[in-house]
């Protein structure tokens, strides 16, 4: 994808000025997601759109210190790499240390 142009980001910007409330709305939404997804995601769900924005007002009303990203679910395609230990295992050690 190629970058824009000065002139035509201009003409963006001249243009938002037309939009609707709603409109405003869908366009920063889709901004959100975006700036949101790390590169090579996909962009965020509707669910986690509506997490930002919530999190975004309260944020603006002073009721959070900071607008955390959204938790991506893991795909599987992390490969699983299980740390080795020794002796028993681990969930024998818990078991017994908890009783």
């Amino acid at each position: 994808m190629r970058d824009m142009t000065q002139s035509e980001f201009n003409h963006l910007l001249g243009s938002i000025g037309a939009l609707s409330r709603e409109q405003m709305r869908q366009l920063r939404g889709e901004l959100d997601s975006r700036l949101a997804a790390a590169p090579g995601e996909p962009p965020l769900t509707e669910a986690e759109r509506a997490d930002q924005e919530l999190q975004r007002r309260l944020f603006e009303a002073g009721l959070l210190s900071e607008i955390k990203p959204p938790r991506r679910v893991s795909t599987g395609t992390e490969e699983f790499l299980p740390i080795p230990t020794q002796g028993e295992p681990l969930s024998e050690t818990i078991i017994r240390e908890r009783r």
